[in-house]
C-alpha cells in the first residue's frame, strides 16, 4: 500500500506544482520590476524542477507498485499497458512534453547568444503548457481518485488557476491603447 500512496501522492502534488509553475510563467510577463521578476522566475523555475522530481517519483513508484501491472515498457510503449492504456498514453506524452520543456528550459540560458534558438524559444516552450494539460488529462483519465469530491476540486483549482493566469495574460498583453476603452 505504501508505493499506492506515494504514486497517488506525488501525481497529484506533481499536477499542483506544474499548475503553480504554469500559473507564474504566465503572470511573469506583466511584470515590470526587475526584482519581484527575479524572485517569480526563481518561485516559477524551482516549482517545475520540483515538479520533474515528483514526477519521477511517480512514475518509479507506480511501475514499482505490484497491484496495478504497469511495466517500464510503458515509457516507450504506453499503448501496450494493460491498465488503461488511453489513458498511460496521455500520461506518456505528458511525461515527454514536460521533460523537452524543462531540457529546453534550462538550454535557455546556455544558448541564449545564439539568435536561432531565441527565436524559437517559446515555440519550444510552449511543451510545458501541452505537458501540463496532458497531465491534467492523465489525472482525470488514469486516477484511482479521479471521481472523488476532493481529486475533482485539486483538478478543478488547477484548471481555474490556469485559466485565471492566461486571462491575465491575454489582457495585460494588450496594448495600453487598446484596454484604454475598457476602463471608460
Amino acid at each position: 500500500m505504501t508505493l499506492w500512496y506515494l504514486a497517488r501522492a506525488a501525481g497529484v502534488v506533481t499536477m499542483i506544482m506544474f499548475t503553480l509553475s504554469a500559473v507564474l510563467g504566465m503572470v511573469m510577463s506583466g511584470v515590470r520590476r526587475p526584482e519581484r521578476r527575479f524572485w517569480l522566475q526563481y518561485v516559477h523555475r524551482s516549482a517545475a524542477v520540483t515538479g520533474l522530481v515528483l514526477l519521477a517519483t511517480h512514475v518509479v513508484a507506480v511501475i514499482a507498485d505490484s497491484y496495478v501491472a504497469i511495466s517500464p515498457t510503458v515509457l516507450v510503449w504506453p499503448f501496450g499497458a494493460a491498465y488503461r492504456p488511453f489513458a498511460m498514453v496521455v500520461g506518456a506524452l505528458a511525461l515527454y512534453s514536460l521533460v523537452l520543456a524543462s531540457l529546453v528550459g534550462a538550454a535557455r540560458g546556455r544558448l541564449a547568444a545564439s539568435a536561432t534558438f531565441t527565436r524559437h524559444w517559446r515555440k519550444l516552450h510552449i511543451a510545458a503548457s501541452v505537458g501540463w494539460l496532458l497531465s491534467v488529462g492523465h489525472a482525470l483519465l488514469a486516477g484511482t481518485d479521479r471521481s472523488t469530491p476532493w481529486m475533482l476540486g485539486i483538478t478543478l483549482g488547477c484548471l481555474t488557476a490556469v485559466a485565471t493566469a492566461g486571462a491575465y495574460r491575454l489582457n495585460n498583453t494588450t496594448p495600453k491603447t487598446a484596454r484604454a476603452w475598457r476602463t471608460r
